[in-house]
């Protein structure tokens, strides 16, 4: 079972030397991460990413578990989580005394999270069905070029379409034709 490692949130002492090879500035963290320098100050200001090193002229020099912690947070973030919710974990984690105590409220938290995801995929995949059910009817379509009763062309003619007979169109379409027409 992996273990989560969380980096020291105290200040860091500003460095008097030139950085080592294995540590970055917040610009190449940035680009390395994807996450704008803008982003990665905000982590560190509310106590998720801690310098591990500052130069003599104060600029962020970060070792290799930062680009570790940045996508543990950016992947947070992908399931959902704040960063308020973040700095909360993170918080919990820190303070608490009892590791196993820890790691249940992370599982609670987790536990909460598949099921917003699962409700999310439910609904993602609705939209798939219906957007399948619409390009289906599309393909189908036989192309009118003008409303049989009242010659109205373009999309607009979709309402009053004779090709699909007594099959309704999927209900994405449907209020795509019908804002057709009332234009």
């Amino acid at each position: 079972m992996a273990r989560l490692t969380l980096l020291n949130t105290a200040p860091v002492p500003a460095a008097s030397t030139t950085s080592s090879a294995r540590t970055l500035r917040i610009g190449d963290l940035a680009k390395k991460t994807g996450k704008s320098q803008r982003a990665l100050r905000l982590y560190e200001e509310l106590g998720l990413l801690t310098p591990s090193e500052r130069t003599s002229g104060g600029f962020r020099l970060y070792g290799a578990e930062a680009f570790a912690r940045v996508e543990w947070i950016g992947k947070l973030q992908e399931l959902g989580f704040t960063l308020e919710q973040i700095q909360r974990l993170v918080a919990t984690i820190s303070e608490e005394r009892v590791p196993r105590e820890a790691m249940a409220q992370v599982r609670g938290l987790f536990l909460q999270k598949l099921d917003d995801v699962a409700a999310q995929i439910a609904r993602l995949s609705q939209l798939q069905r219906e957007l399948m059910s619409s390009l289906a009817y599309l393909e189908s379509c036989g192309g009118c070029e003008t409303h049989p009763e009242d010659g109205r062309s373009g999309a607009a003619c979709c309402s009053g379409c004779t090709t699909h007979k007594d099959v309704a169109a999927p209900p994405l379409l449907e209020q795509t034709t019908k804002t057709a027409a009332h234009s």
